[in-house]
């Protein structure tokens, strides 16, 4: 009889134990624990000026090269995104002085920091100043925390450097969720993962891409930068899955734009 409790109790000792692994294992593909947001940085463009200067309000810019820039914005993104957008930072490039209202103490900072310093030579064809307007938007519903916009423009109201922006309908993007059940899946742990956006600039169009972190970058390391396993990159606008055609052991900026 006490041969036969012994071995009720190692029975349901191994089926806590069955139970407990069984949880773990499941809940490293859970889509709760995934990541939910994704963030993507404003790109530049280097233009060879002889002075330049930062603005923190687009107010304080020319009244037709204002009513250009929120006239592009609002038609590349529609009336509901133009809506969400919020004035990250500004600066204007120009081959003659910039008359920006400022304080004393600002212009001082800009003089230390070169701003105000004139180059020997600047660009002979761009038509001068240039305004560059940063903006971010924020549209958590599909999955993207950020997205950092940047649109250079010239004195004329033509573009030198367009927003990383799809031009089809953003509406009808995949959302990150779609990422998750793909990721479920394939049985890819949760377990430091990371879902990137990046803008593809062939296609002109936003893409997932998940990768997982394998080993932090280390000056004293094999290597500076980080080494991640890339798994699938999925196309935002079409949800068209691509697998990484080279070696996955790569390092972290193997495949951005």
């Amino acid at each position: 009889m006490r041969h036969i409790r012994k071995t009720v109790r190692n029975i349901k000792f191994i089926a806590i134990i069955l139970t407990f692994c069984l949880f773990a294992s499941c809940n490293k593909y859970a889509r709760k624990n995934y990541p939910k947001l994704a963030t993507k940085s404003e790109s530049y463009q280097y233009v060879n000026s002889c002075f330049s200067a930062d603005f923190d309000d687009l107010n304080k810019l020319p009244e037709t090269a204002k009513r250009n820039v929120e006239t592009f914005y609002k038609n590349r993104l529609g009336n509901e995104y133009f809506k969400r957008l919020e004035f990250k930072s500004g600066y204007v490039l120009s081959d003659k002085p910039i008359e920006i209202e400022r304080t004393e103490n600002e212009k001082s900072i800009l003089a230390l920091l070169g701003q105000q310093k004139e180059k020997a030579e600047c660009d002979t064809i761009l038509s001068f100043p240039i305004y560059s307007v940063v903006y971010n938007l924020k549209i958590p519903e599909v999955g993207i925390g950020t997205v950092g916009l940047n649109l250079m423009m010239d004195s004329n109201g033509e573009i030198i450097k367009d927003v990383e922006f799809p031009k089809s309908d953003f509406l009808n993007i995949i959302p990150i969720d779609s990422v998750h059940s793909e990721l479920i899946r394939r049985k890819i742990p949760s377990e430091k993962l990371n879902i990137d956006l990046w803008f593809d600039k062939k296609n002109k169009s936003f893409v997932w891409s998940t990768n997982t972190l394998i080993r932090e970058g280390s000056i004293f390391g094999p290597s500076c930068f980080p080494e991640v396993e890339y798994h699938f990159k999925m196309d935002a606008g079409t949800g068209k899955i691509a697998n990484y055609e080279y070696e996955n052991n790569t390092e972290y900026f193997a495949d951005r734009e």
